[in-house]
C-alpha cells in the first residue's frame, strides 16, 4: 500500500485574482466538503485510503459496484444531508467512451441496454439536445441512485446533494435532470435536490442549458465549480482525463494497440472521418463507440441522433482562480552551478526571472480534482489553506 507523502512543495504564492460574485444560495462550505468527497476515488487509487481527504461529520454509507461504462457513485451521510457522488473518468477504455460518445440525443427519448428500456426525460423542450455517452451514463446508474434515495428517505433524509468531478460532475447534472422529471411516486415525495457539478464539461445543447438554468441555477439549487483554464469544462468530446483524443489514437485504437480492441473500426474510415464536419466526427465516433460497448454491456439502441452538434457551457457557474503550479526547476543542479547562477539573475525572493528554466506545468493540471478542493480553501477559507501540509499532490507535478 502506498503512503502519502506529506512533503512540503515550494508553491507559488497565493494571490487570487478578483472573481465574479457567487451565485445566490452557493454554499462554500458545502462546496469544500463535496469537493472533498469527490476526491476520495483519487486517495484510494494512489495511496490506498481516503482517510486524510474524507471531510469531518460525513459518513459513507454506500459504494455501488462499477457498471456500464465503469460508473459507480458513493453515497453520504451527515445528519440531515444526504450525497449522492458520481465518479469520474476512470482509465478504463469504456470511462473514455463515455466522454467521446459525444452525438447528440433528444433530452427525451428511450434507450434499450440489452433489450430493456430506459425511459429518459432531462427536458421538456423538444429542442433540447444533450450527450448520448453521458445519457448512457445515467441509464447504467439512476436505478441504483433512486434505491438508495429510497433509503435514505426512510432514515429522514430528505436533503439531497447530487455532485461529481469531471464526468461525474456531468452525470450529476443530468441525474438530477432526469429525477425532477419523473413521476411523483417514483422519487421520494419530500426529497429537496441540490447539484455541484465540480470541472463539468458541457452536457446539452443551448435549449438545454436555457430550461435546466431556469429550473435549477434560478432558484440557487445548481452550480458549476470550474477553473477557467481547465480545458475540461469547455469540451463536449475529444477528451480523456489521461491523453487527448487524436487520429493517432484513433489509428492505435484500430491497430488494437494501447490495450484497445476496437476492431470494428476501418482504419480508411478514421482518416476519412476527420475531413468531415464535427457532426459527422461525433456520430461516426458514436456509433463505434456503440459497437464496442455492446460486448460488455449488451446491445445498445438509442434514439436517432440529432443533426447537429452545438454544446454549450453549463449555467450556473462559479469561477475558481486558476491553480498554481509549483517552481521546479527543469535541472536542479544550476543551483551548485556559479557560471550558471550568475548568468540567470534572479528576484528578491530567489525566483529566477528566466521561466524557461522551470518545469511546466502537465497538460491536465488545471483539471485534477484535488487541485479543485485546494482551489476552494484557498478561495473561501484561506486559514486553512495556508495550514494545509500538501497544496499539490506529488503525482499530480
Amino acid at each position: 500500500m502506498k503512503t502519502l507523502r506529506w512533503s512540503l512543495l515550494w508553491t507559488v504564492p497565493a494571490v487570487v485574482p478578483a472573481l465574479m460574485a457567487q451565485p445566490a444560495g452557493f454554499d462554500p462550505v458545502l462546496a469544500r466538503d463535496l469537493s472533498a468527497l469527490c476526491t476520495t476515488h483519487t486517495f484510494r487509487d494512489l495511496y490506498g485510503s481516503d482517510e486524510a481527504i474524507m471531510p469531518a461529520g460525513y459518513e459513507r454509507l454506500h459504494t455501488s459496484a462499477p457498471r456500464g461504462m465503469d460508473n459507480l457513485f458513493q453515497v453520504f451521510r451527515k445528519g440531515p444531508l444526504g450525497v449522492i457522488e458520481l465518479r469520474g473518468s476512470t482509465a478504463d477504455p469504456l470511462s473514455w467512451m463515455e466522454n467521446v460518445h459525444a452525438a447528440m440525443l433528444p433530452a427525451r427519448g428511450t434507450i434499450l441496454l440489452d433489450g430493456r428500456p430506459f425511459d429518459y426525460h432531462f427536458a421538456d423542450d423538444t429542442a433540447a439536445a444533450v450527450h448520448a455517452g453521458y445519457t448512457l451514463g445515467v441509464a447504467f446508474v439512476v436505478d441504483e441512485v433512486l434505491e438508495q434515495l429510497l433509503l435514505l428517505d426512510r432514515q429522514g433524509v430528505h436533503d439531497i446533494v447530487i455532485t461529481g468531478h469531471s464526468q461525474g460532475g456531468a452525470l450529476a447534472q443530468l441525474v438530477r435532470a432526469h429525477l425532477e422529471h419523473l413521476p411523483v411516486d417514483q422519487v421520494p415525495v419530500r426529497a429537496r435536490f441540490r447539484t455541484y457539478a465540480f470541472a463539468n464539461p458541457m452536457v446539452g445543447n443551448a435549449a438545454f442549458a436555457r430550461e435546466y438554468d431556469r429550473a435549477y441555477c434560478s432558484s440557487g439549487t445548481s452550480f458549476s465549480i470550474i477553473n477557467p483554464e481547465d480545458p475540461v469544462p469547455g469540451m463536449p468530446l475529444a477528451y480523456h482525463d489521461h491523453r487527448i483524443f487524436s487520429a493517432a489514437t484513433l489509428n492505435g485504437m484500430a491497430s488494437g494497440q494501447d490495450g484497445y480492441d476496437m476492431r470494428s473500426l476501418a482504419r480508411s474510415a478514421l482518416f476519412r472521418m476527420f475531413r468531415g464536419t464535427v457532426t459527422d466526427l461525433a456520430q461516426y465516433v458514436s456509433s463505434s463507440v456503440e459497437k464496442r460497448i455492446a460486448r460488455p454491456v449488451g446491445e445498445v439502441k438509442l434514439p436517432p441522433y440529432r443533426e447537429e452538434m452545438n454544446y454549450v457551457p453549463m449555467p450556473g457557474r462559479v469561477p475558481l482562480a486558476p491553480f498554481p503550479y509549483p517552481l521546479i526547476l527543469r535541472d536542479s543542479t544550476i543551483l551548485t552551478n556559479d557560471s550558471l547562477l550568475r548568468a540567470n539573475p534572479r528576484d528578491e525572493q530567489g525566483v529566477f526571472l528566466n521561466k524557461e528554466l522551470y518545469r511546466r506545468a502537465p497538460g491536465f493540471y488545471q483539471h485534477k480534482p484535488y487541485n479543485y478542493h485546494v482551489a476552494i480553501l484557498r478561495r473561501w477559507f484561506p486559514e486553512r489553506y495556508g495550514a494545509l501540509r500538501v497544496k499539490v499532490l506529488p503525482e499530480n507535478l
